[in-house]
């Protein structure tokens, strides 16, 4: 990895030490240590100005980087160079012949390969008392490990008076001369990693542009202990940039890929340190990152795979530990310093893939556990589940695999999953053993969200059919891989299972209500009449075809609607309850089982707990959007309303929140994906909420960038994005979303929200409000109502800040025609409305309770907006409204706070509580200082001047303590600064 040099940030501790070490008078030697990429040279050159600063005369040394390579062990030739190249700013007289016996006694030192004499040692004193007779000199040698020798050179300067400073690297070879240095010397300083946050500023400024969260996040993921070694970082970032992975995307540098790994540069000194041990080393490293992770059981078997021998593949894996390439748990097993380091590595052994390696280990640890036993059981069926198809499994090992999953399904569900997966794969498809470990993998995967996993039983399913009574269970894991990877699957009899209608609800299919299209080639083999049933769903046109071939439908059965089948999860909730003794471990079951455990266990209907069969048509209201519908299977399963959870529910399909949807349908099971389209679209929707739109935005960001399709989420993320932008007054911007966003009915109301608020941010109040009341009677009466309410009260708030009081009156009106009894959100916007038409603070108040308790803020911030406009004493609304718009970096309402606090003659809002709370510009400021931006830039972004921007960063020096901008920018990023006035 090329050397970075860059300004030294976050070392002041170890200056404020150096320079107590030198201060005082007469020769010191002082040797800097740490790792490779640690700053010792950014360290070094900071020292070199601060001497010079002092009246001391700088003499640099860098070795190991001249022509002379191994020939040069005591560095003469080196500080020969040196002592020449500033030969006019020395001006010592003497100075010649002593630099000149120097040379010539290097010379025959390189003739001879002669040891040290006492010739060298006379000569160099005399060089080091002529250079330093009227000043103090000061000798900054980089890189001292890089000779044999070098301490009779730093000795010598030392003894003449002069100030040594050193570095060398920690963990390169210790031989005698580098000992003696290290025991010669006054100080060894070891120097540490930096704090997380002063490195990722390093990232910020050496980025060139505006960088996402995104890349922050996956730099620290990725980089875990190496975070804090700048040459790391900024050699990573290097590497992404050199790749094309980093990519402008909307004025920000984003990773092109947010779901491929970033990996080390190839150059790396630990990748460069691992090839300096040998082939077996390497190999080794490379076994490890594929594996992700070793157990020292599997080694026997590895060395065999190698081809190696096992106590050298032992004594390679002390090595590597020892170098600080590996690392051992305490269980005793073996990783990776840091997951960037294993995909480089990984990388380089081409030999094999992770997926043949594990096969090849599972292989070799079957015979042995055939033969004699012994072999780690866990071990075993981790390497048979990771292996892949290749692995041979017998009726034995398939037994002990489902048995192992059975007893890990709660205290381990990630293992279980993985091994009921394997099972899956020798189990015949049309068996009732298949059936019932498809049910059980399902209920695994909710809960773990490894949804990848379901990809193989749907290839399998398309080349070999299955039983009847998995088809449900099949569509059920094609809907869930395709709702959290956003990807279409490949296989045609898939698509066709993607393509049955919603039940009841037209002829929409679930593939064209979340990818905006049917996905199989031949629409007719779904036409609208038959919609409603699952029966033959699979089936191909003829003998053979796919996974018709497989399906053995009965004559005259009952078929089985979509709704059951759509959130089948419900009934994952099963908790690892035993399947019933000879027949399928059913995900729904039967509407009279459902009641009777209801009633058994005391649960109700209505919470987390709900029976498979309400949940079933609740989710498939949800997907809808159907809030009439939710609230009638609400209803009929139980569950109390007005609800809390059925209010969030509401909430949570106006967004298209499939994540948080699932979560409330299913329960505490289902796990809301980190990552994958729901996981990005989940993030999206909580960091608007949340007023945190840094994070909310960068989510939407990483969906456009994701190698998914567009899906329902990512134009509901569109939708989310308008707003964002609009209120920070980045209209284009705010445009360009909404021409990306979809015109799908099923977006309706969000779409007609965002152009509402767009509206309204760029002054046009008026536009927006006629907007909204032309829309609203039409999504009325096309029955879209999930989120009508919250529409229609963003535009009254609107008209109440327009004066437009006959709009208001009108969209009261609107208001009041929306059911209201069991919607909490409807009841909200109703007090909210007649509050803010009749100018009643506490009909307003009760309403703003109920929407913090909702946890909206940005609708929050826009009531506090428009109560201010009439309430008694508007101060507390405006800083309520002040504090959220500054958080969100809301410039478009913090301009409207301003107007209103001018009309109303009160005091500007003011922060309050801690003194160093940050007003939105100073906050603005420090954050394009940590994005590398120079005060001129700043002030050009902003439209300030540049001495304002100075004048700003006077004021916040004095204010919070910090010494300069990198300090500041650094204490920003660690929360030490209060973020949002109060």
């Amino acid at each position: 990895m090329a050397r970075t040099r860059a300004a030294v940030r976050g070392r002041d501790q170890e200056l404020t030490a150096l320079r107590t070490a030198l201060a005082p008078d007469g020769g010191r030697l002082i040797v800097l240590t740490g790792p490779a990429g640690i700053g010792r040279t950014a360290l070094l050159d900071r020292v070199a100005r601060l001497l010079a600063a002092d009246g001391a005369r700088v003499l640099p040394l860098r070795l190991g980087t001249g022509p002379d390579g191994g020939g040069d062990p005591y560095a003469l030739a080196a500080l020969v160079r040196a002592v020449r190249e500033r030969f006019e700013q020395l001006q010592e007289s003497g100075l010649s012949e002593a630099l000149s016996a120097v040379a010539q006694l290097r010379d025959a030192r390189g003739r001879e390969r002669g040891g040290w004499t006492p010739a060298v040692v006379a000569a160099l004193d005399g060089l080091f008392e002529t250079v330093g007779r009227r000043e103090r000199v000061a000798l900054l040698v980089d890189d001292a490990h890089a000779v044999a020798e070098p301490a009779p050179v730093l000795s010598a300067a030392r003894r003449a008076g002069c100030l040594v400073v050193a570095t060398c690297e920690e963990g390169a070879e210790r031989g005698p001369g580098l000992a003696e240095l290290l025991t010669d010397a006054d100080r060894v300083m070891t120097i540490g990693p930096l704090a997380d946050d002063v490195a990722l500023s390093l990232v910020r400024r050496a980025a060139g542009a505006r960088l996402d969260e995104s890349v922050v996040t996956a730099l620290r993921t990725a980089l875990g202990p190496l975070l804090g070694n700048p040459g790391t970082v900024l050699g990573t970032l290097d590497a992404l940039r050199r790749s094309g992975r980093l990519v402008t995307f909307e004025g920000r540098l984003c990773l092109s890929d947010p779901a491929e790994p970033v990996a080390l540069p190839a150059d790396h000194p630990l990748l460069r340190r691992a090839s300096a041990l040998g082939g077996t080393a390497v190999r080794l490293l490379g076994a490890v990152a594929l594996l992700d992770g070793l157990d020292l059981d599997a080694l026997p078997p590895l060395a065999d795979i190698l081809e190696a021998d096992p106590v050298d593949c032992g004594r390679g894996l002390d090595l590597l530990i020892e170098a600080g390439v590996l690392t051992a748990g305490p269980d005793g097993r073996i990783s990776c310093r840091c997951p960037a380091l294993a995909a480089t590595a990984a990388g380089r052994f081409r030999a094999r893939r992770g997926t043949a390696l594990h096969a090849a280990l599972a292989e070799r640890l079957l015979a042995g556990h055939r033969r004699s036993g012994g072999v780690d059981p866990v071990v075993l069926a981790d390497h048979v589940a990771r292996g892949g198809a290749t692995v041979r499994l017998d009726d034995d090992t398939v037994r002990l695999l489902l048995t192992m999953g059975a007893a890990a399904e709660q205290e381990e569900p990630e293992r279980a999953t993985l091994w009921y997966s394997a099972a899956l794969r020798r189990l015949p498809p049309t068996g009732p053993e298949h059936a019932r470990t498809l049910c059980r993998l399902l209920l695994l995967v909710v809960r773990t969200g490894r949804y990848e996993l379901l990809r193989e039983p749907l290839t399998r399913y398309a080349e070999h059919g299955c039983a009847e009574e998995s088809v449900d269970e099949i569509r059920l894991a094609a809907i869930l891989l395709a709702l959290h990877s956003g990807v279409p699957p490949a296989e045609r009899a898939v698509r066709e299972l993607l393509d049955a209608p919603f039940p009841g609800r037209g002829p929409t299919a679930f593939s064209e209500w979340w990818f905006d299209r049917r996905l199989a080639p031949d629409p007719r083999r779904h036409p609208a009449t038959d919609g409603d049933t699952l029966a033959g769903a699979g089936a191909g046109a003829g003998a053979g075809a796919g996974a018709g071939a497989g399906v053995d439908t009965q004559a005259g059965a009952e078929p089985r609607r979509w709704a059951e089948v759509t959130a089948e999860a419900g009934a994952l909730a099963a908790d690892g309850a035993e399947p019933p003794a000879g027949g399928k471990a059913s995900v729904g079951g039967g509407a009279g089982d459902r009641a009777g455990a209801g009633a058994r266990d005391g649960t109700a209907a209505g919470d987390g707990a709900r029976g498979g069969a309400g949940r079933s048509d609740l989710l498939s209201a949800a997907l809808c959007g159907d809030v009439a519908a939710c609230e009638r299977v609400w209803r009929s399963s139980g569950g109390a309303a007005p609800s809390p959870e059925l209010d969030r529910l509401r909430q949570a399909a106006l967004v298209a929140d499939m994540a948080d949807v699932a979560r409330l349908v299913i329960g505490a099971d289902y796990r809301v994906p980190e990552t994958g389209v729901l996981g990005a679209y989940h993030r999206v929707v909580r960091g608007y909420a949340d007023a945190d739109w840094t994070r909310a935005m960068s989510a939407v960001r990483e969906l456009e960038l994701s190698p998914a399709e567009d899906t329902l989420a990512r134009h509901a993320a569109r939708l989310l994005a308008v707003d964002m932008c609009a209120a920070r007054g980045e209209f284009g911007q705010a445009a360009r979303w909404l021409t990306a966003a979809t015109r799908a009915p099923r977006l309706a109301v969000l779409r007609t929200w965002a152009r509402v608020g767009l509206a309204a941010r760029k002054g046009d109040d008026g536009q927006a409000v006629r907007v909204a009341l032309l829309a609203g009677p039409r999504l009325r009466r096309a029955g879209l109502r999930t989120g009508l309410s919250i529409l229609l009260s963003r535009a009254l708030r609107i008209a109440v800040l327009g004066d437009d009081h006959e709009g208001a009156a009108e969209l009261l009106a609107e208001i009041e025609l929306l059911p209201h009894e069991h919607h909490v959100d409807a009841q909200e916007s109703l007090l909210l409305a007649r509050g803010l038409v009749h100018r009643d603070p506490e009909c307003a108040r009760e309403a703003t309770d109920l929407i913090r308790e909702r946890g909206d803020l940005p609708a929050l911030m826009e009531s506090c907006l428009a109560v201010a406009r009439f309430a008694p004493d508007p101060r507390p609304w405006l800083r309520e409204a002040h504090a959220l718009a500054t958080r969100c970096g809301a410039a478009a309402l913090l301009e409207r706070v301003r107007e209103v606090t001018r009309e109303r003659g009160v005091p500007a809002p003011r922060a309050r509580g801690r003194r160093d709370a940050l007003a939105v510009t100073e906050q603005r400021i420090i954050e394009l200082i940590g994005e590398g931006l120079t005060n001129r830039q700043i002030a050009l972004r902003l439209r300030l001047s540049e001495k304002t921007v100075e004048n700003y960063l006077t004021r916040l020096f004095a204010r919070t303590g910090c010494r300069s901008r990198v300090e500041l920018a650094a204490a920003s990023l660690t929360g030490r600064l209060a973020r949002t006035p109060t």
